[in-house]
């Protein structure tokens, strides 16, 4: 039986398969009718493969260069040099050693007339941000004025104590203080000549004594900002009393994106004077109760800074019952022209600035304890001026200003009226002060220089010339048209250093009312300028210790700075004082 392999059988099956398709198929074609065939399918778009452009093209050219290769061969040899460069070294820096700062001070000094001048500052600190501090300032003079004819000693004491705390988003502090303060009235003036026996009857001696309470509180957060108050209660041995409050409390509101500050002012005083002048009646009793408010913005860019403000302040008398409303105007502005080399500024300011009998004292300790207190409305003090620096080293600042004060003080010369045998009053003898008030316009020129040569060397010189005139006085009395200081600070060494000052007044005006016995007379009259120099010197012995000496009105002109009241001629005083920590 013949074999057939497998290969010719899957061969013969192929070749049946593929003619049978193609006969069905051929049958199949004859059957199709002739007819339209619409076929319908949904559009699918699709997004082509992107390809990137290359930077940079391939280069298809049969003439390109091609770089040659180089290859070279460096052969180097010594050569002969004669030159040793010098050691470089450092440049020295001199450093100055920081002082040690500590938290107590102790000065105490003698000089000729008996004088004394001692002062004591200190700080306890009791736990974090908390602390005590102390102040003790006393100076005095047994007198020994060679033109005096009745005691000049004086005494003035003052002693003040302090809390201040720091808390997380504020700090709050009190203080207290007394002052004790002794003066005489011994200036008698040349146009009067008491006898020894009336000499012997005056007692001029006055004494002023002054307690105040205080506290402040200072926000970090929040519309309010701060506040501080003030009370002072100031009398003396005639029966007079002054009670004194002031309250300033200031807030901040921020207004688009701008900061409105306004400060609120209550400002109370009242007193009495027991006393009166020769008998003859005064107004003894004296309160007035001040309200203010006044809001302000400040505006400020690169090179131009301006403060928009004003102040209204209700004030009334209570004594006269009388009351009176105020507006004042608060606008200041700079412009730095030429940077720090010229800087122009200007403003127009005015308020009602309170008087208090405490503050006449101070100004003038001479003064009878029967005087008329009133407020002062400075209705407004327009200036315009400029400042800046020549070099580095020198500064310079000039200002020219009009002022407008209805109810100026003026301290005048009280009257002498001849009594016979009736006992005066120690201030009755043609020797003491009262108050003069007038309606007074001022023009003013100032003008400063400051030369800081080195960090050991500064000298600071300024003068202003005023311009008075006065409504129904004859003159502005005790008010000088020139002023003058220079004030010098050096250096020397490390131990040794030294200062001088300079106090240049000029001529003033002052009326005499005399109505003696024999002769009368009612006169004005000129005060002569003076000048005052001053020099003191000292020495380090340590951080802790240093010595010094003063010398004051070294040239021993027995000036008046009040008529009638000469002043120490050639004082010198020496002393040390003591740096150290409890």
């Amino acid at each position: 039986m013949q074999r057939i392999s497998l290969s010719k059988v899957f061969l013969y099956s192929i070749t049946f398969l593929f003619t049978g398709v193609a006969f069905a198929q051929e049958d199949e074609e004859g059957d199709i009718d002739t007819e339209r065939l619409i076929i319908v399918k949904p559009y699918s778009p699709t997004v082509s493969d992107a390809f990137k452009v290359k930077q940079t093209p391939v280069i298809n050219d049969s003439t390109e260069n091609k770089k040659k290769q180089v290859s070279y061969d460096i052969f180097s040899f010594p050569v002969a040099s004669t030159f040793t460069p010098a050691k470089g070294t450092a440049a020295g820096v001199t450093r100055k050693s920081m002082p040690r700062l500590y938290d107590n001070y102790a000065s105490l000094g003698f000089g000729n007339y008996s004088n004394i001048a001692a002062e004591f500052y200190s700080t306890i600190n009791l736990d974090r941000g908390k602390e005590v501090s102390i102040g003790l300032v006393h100076n005095s003079s047994q007198g020994g004025i060679d033109e005096a004819r009745l005691d000049d000693k004086f005494y003035d004491t003052g002693l003040e104590i302090g809390y201040k705390a720091q808390q997380r988003n504020f700090t709050w502090g009190v203080d207290a203080g007394f002052q004790h303060q002794v003066y005489n009235w011994y200036g008698i003036p040349d146009y009067f000549q008491p006898t020894d026996i009336e000499l012997a009857g005056i007692d001029p001696q006055h004494s002023y004594y002054a307690a105040t309470f205080g506290a402040n509180i200072d926000m970090e957060q929040g519309i309010f900002d701060e506040a501080k108050f003030k009370y002072r209660r100031f009398g003396d041995n005639f029966g007079s009393g002054e009670n004194h409050v002031k309250w300033t409390p200031k807030l901040e509101f921020p207004v688009v994106e701008q900061l409105i500050g306004t400060e609120l002012s209550f400002d109370f005083v009242n007193g009495n004077f027991d006393e009166s002048y020769e008998n003859l009646p005064v107004s003894n009793q004296y309160g007035f109760f001040n309200l203010g408010v006044a809001p302000s913005i400040q505006i400020q860019n690169e090179d131009l800074s301006v403060n928009l403000g004003a102040q209204l302040v209700y004030s009334m008398d209570i004594e006269n019952e009388d009351n009176n409303l105020y507006l004042y105007p608060k606008v200041t502005g700079s412009y730095r022209v030429a940077g720090d080399y010229f800087i122009a500024y200007a403003g127009a300011e005015g308020e009602l600035k309170q008087n208090t009998y405490y503050e006449f004292v101070q100004e003038n300790p001479f003064v009878s304890p029967t005087l008329l207190v009133a407020p002062t409305d400075k209705q407004y003090d327009i200036y315009l001026g400029g400042k800046g620096k020549f070099t580095d080293q020198i500064s310079y600042n000039i200002r020219g200003s009009y002022k407008s004060e209805v109810n100026k003080p003026m301290f005048i010369h009280n009257p002498y009226v001849a009594t016979g045998n009736t006992p005066k009053e120690g201030y009755e003898n043609f020797n003491s002060f009262g108050v003069v008030y007038d309606d007074v316009t001022t023009v003013s020129f100032f003008g400063e220089l400051q030369f800081a040569l080195s960090d050991d060397f500064n000298v600071r010189l300024n003068g202003t010339y005023n311009n008075y005139s006065a409504d129904t006085q004859d003159e502005v009395w005790n008010l000088p048209e020139f002023e003058g200081s220079l004030a010098l600070d050096y250096q020397i060494t490390e131990k040794w250093f030294a200062g001088a000052s300079m106090f240049a007044v000029g001529e003033r005006n002052v009326y005499l009312d005399f109505q003696g016995v024999q002769s009368t007379y009612q006169t004005k009259g000129t005060m002569d300028a003076y000048l005052d120099a001053n020099l003191r010197v000292g020495y380090k012995l340590n951080d802790r210790l240093s010595l010094f000496a003063r010398g004051n009105n070294l040239l021993t002109e027995n000036y008046r700075p009040w008529l009638g009241y000469p002043t120490q001629g050639l004082q010198v005083m020496a002393g040390a004082s003591y740096q150290f920590d409890w």
